[in-house]
């Protein structure tokens, strides 16, 4: 079976859904001597999943923070550096933490600076940071393979009314990782659109989305069985990974083929 070799893998957003599929099913595609950073503001849910990790015989070190923090990107990164070990041979950062906003509102009623700054400070200059920190602290070099996924969204490409927060974030850390991807030639990067998976999150859209025949197909997808799983969606993130043929920048979607 191929695998992801001896990875150090990094992956914001792991106490739940997307993030928490994407770590168990990494560990099951690891080898021996990998070692996992799981990041989440959630901390009992992260320790659990780190007992779950440990009990497949992996490392796995949590960092409970909230990523719009300044201190936050170092404090991933240093305990990142704490658990690699020479006989690791790739570094995967998944960028995964994210939120939805007030999808309630519409673009004329966000008058707040504040507002707007907090939101796309965890969504989008967290993920640069943290990126540009975990480039720095394992930077290129002969037998080391490096890999960065950004989780995107159809919002990174079509305007949904009442998700301008959501959409906006999404479309600025698709273009971020396409800079990355001409910038650094030997990186390989990643922006997987997961499809509408069955979380917290597609909830939240289905009932407190504020622009009504949006709201109203969220909740359709719901009621007739459309969501996808984390599993399934992930399941398709990893063929990408393993399969390694994709142009580095790429937005792939689940649906894709």
């Amino acid at each position: 079976m191929a695998t992801l070799g001896r990875a150090l893998c990094i992956i914001t957003g792991a106490s739940k859904g997307f993030g928490r599929a994407v770590a168990k099913e990494m560990a099951r595609l690891v080898e021996p001597g990998s070692a996992f950073v799981l990041v989440a503001r959630s901390g009992d849910e992260l320790r659990t999943l780190q007992t779950e990790l440990a009990e497949s015989g992996l490392e796995a070190r949590c960092v409970v923070l909230d990523l719009s923090l300044n201190d936050s990107p170092e404090r991933i990164v240093r305990t990142a550096k704490e658990v690699f070990s020479p006989d690791i041979k790739h570094v995967i950062l998944v960028n995964n933490a994210a939120s939805l906003g007030d999808v309630s509102r519409f673009c004329k009623s966000f008058t707040s600076m504040a507002e707007v700054d907090s939101y796309l400070s965890f969504n989008v200059s967290s993920a640069l940071c943290l990126t540009a920190g975990v480039l720095q602290a394992f930077p290129k070099q002969s037998g080391l393979r490096r890999c960065v996924i950004n989780v995107s969204s159809l919002c990174a490409l079509k305007p949904f009314a009442s998700w301008v927060l959501y959409c906006s974030g999404k479309a600025a850390r698709d273009m971020m990782f396409k800079v990355l991807a001409e910038e650094e030639p030997d990186l390989r990067v990643l922006n997987y659109a997961p499809g509408p998976l069955d979380t917290d999150m597609q909830m939240v859209a289905r009932t407190r989305t504020g622009e009504s025949t949006l709201r109203k197909a969220f909740s359709g997808m719901f009621d007739e069985g459309q969501l996808l799983t984390c599993e399934a969606s992930c399941a398709k993130m990893m063929k990408l990974l393993l399969e390694d043929k994709y142009k580095s920048g790429d937005h792939i979607d689940f649906y894709d083929v």
